[in-house]
């Protein structure tokens, strides 16, 4: 039925939580905070987060001053931490570089990368910044399985606008009836197959309730699951 599937990238083949954190706890040990201070730790790590999504969503619908990621980065130290300017730059920095070549599957990833293979070109279309989805495909060493990788800041489109799976479709030369996309949230990706007509895999990680109006072409818990789907 179908000649191509397409994945989202984040928290659905990279464990994008995982690094997120893994890289956070490298920075701050690399420059000496909170050492052997587990109790300021846990107060820092969701003020930063909280910071961190208000100044990415600013970055990303053009709503603050932002001109980058970094920009964006900087802003969560400084909101959180209230240091030095100097210091600020250093942390957004040494965690941009972790975070870039730092790997983390989810669990089941590799063995449908290596079993649909053979029978299906892979296409990636994420809403990410293009340096760190190239790079971490690198360091995960799976950049060879994908005929097409498109990612936002780069496309200049963001799911769930259907230009972005457009481009991805015309890079695999394939029909939106020919594709199945797999993706782990209803907002960007169940919406934004919707929107290009393309049939859509709920990778429902969080096993979380499903609102009775969504119906996706297939629901799976595990990514092993899609094993029998297609």
């Amino acid at each position: 039925m179908y000649k191509a599937i397409i994945f989202d990238l984040d928290n659905t083949l990279l464990d994008y939580t995982r690094s997120e954190l893994d890289s956070m706890r490298q920075t701050v040990r690399d420059h000496n905070l909170f050492i052997d201070e587990e109790a300021k730790w846990e107060v820092f790590w969701p003020t930063y987060l909280q910071h961190n999504f208000k100044h990415w969503m600013d970055f990303v619908h053009n709503l603050g001053p932002h001109a980058s990621i970094h920009d964006v980065l900087r802003s969560s130290f400084r909101d959180t931490l209230n240091m030095s300017q100097s210091l600020h730059d250093e942390l957004s920095n040494t965690y941009w570089h972790y975070f870039c070549n730092t790997c983390y599957f989810e669990e089941g990833a590799l063995e449908v990368l290596n079993k649909l293979g053979a029978s299906y070109p892979f296409g990636i279309i994420s809403n990410g910044i293009h340096e760190a989805q190239q790079k971490r495909l690198l360091a995960g060493q799976i950049q060879d399985y994908f005929q097409s990788i498109v990612v936002s800041d780069k496309a200049g489109f963001r799911k769930p606008r259907k230009e972005i799976f457009d481009i991805a479709l015309q890079e695999l030369n394939v029909d939106r009836r020919e594709v199945l996309f797999v993706g782990d949230s209803l907002s960007d990706d169940y919406q934004g197959a919707l929107n290009a007509g393309i049939d859509f895999c709920f990778y429902n990680r969080a096993k979380q309730p499903v609102p009775v109006d969504i119906k996706p072409a297939y629901a799976i818990h595990e990514l092993k699951e899609l094993l029998q789907v297609v």
